[in-house]
């Protein structure tokens, strides 16, 4: 694309940037320390609502490149690039095993509850899937898939770091930042290297999908 259509995709990106930082930082004001989101719908109608609205804006955006599918990552990939990002992943969990104990990033996200309650588990399931589907395209597509490209005229470093702290900062959690980082670093080299999105989102959605396991298996 020409330096104008370049620079209107940066700015909208950075702009989508802003405000889900600007929410996700506000939104920690908000919850009180007995909510418990997994046992409510609300937690899946609300990711179906503001997902659905990211994933659109990311596709709007990429609209500025001659070939958004290519843009955006949306192609074929070697299957060896899904053993690398697995082990980014295993990487992001024992690096956050290893400083749960220091910084209690888990517990200070409020998305765990405290105890199994059994009257409440279609509410936890429909969540779980969410996390384990909508939520790593949504955020892959943004931020690795759309991220990488638009600030890919600053070079692949300034693009890994910078769609990485983008990514911990929209969760809102700065406790959770250092393994947030090593995760989106890694599977932004990962989208770079193998030219497409879809490992890092099969990756993000095992990593939700084993912190989610790891969670119900020590509900008491």
């Amino acid at each position: 694309p020409s330096n104008e259509f370049r620079a209107r995709a940066l700015s909208a990106w950075l702009a989508v940037v802003a405000i889900q930082v600007g929410l996700a930082f506000w939104s920690q004001t908000l919850e009180g320390s007995d909510t418990e989101p997994l046992y409510e719908y609300d937690l899946a109608i609300g990711s179906f609502f503001a997902y659905g609205i990211l994933i659109g804006i990311t596709f709007w955006i990429a609209s500025a490149y001659q070939d958004r599918t290519d843009a955006l990552g949306l192609r074929p990939y070697a299957w060896r690039w899904l053993g690398i990002a697995a082990a980014v992943v295993i990487v992001s969990i024992i690096l956050a095993a290893a400083l749960e104990p220091l910084l209690h990033a888990g517990e200070e996200q409020g998305l765990s509850p405290d105890e199994w309650r059994p009257e409440r588990a279609n509410a936890f399931l429909l969540n779980s899937i969410v996390l384990v589907t909508l939520t790593p395209f949504a955020e892959e597509l943004f931020f690795r898939g759309l991220g990488v490209r638009v600030l890919g005229f600053l070079g692949s470093t300034a693009a890994m770091v910078g769609t990485a702290l983008a990514f911990g900062l929209a969760h809102g959690l700065l406790i959770a930042l250092p393994t947030l980082l090593v995760l989106g670093i890694g599977l932004a080299w990962v989208r770079i290297r193998a030219e497409s999105v879809w490992p890092g989102v099969i990756a993000h959605a095992a990593y939700n999908g084993v912190a989610l396991a790891i969670l119900f298996a020590t509900l008491e």
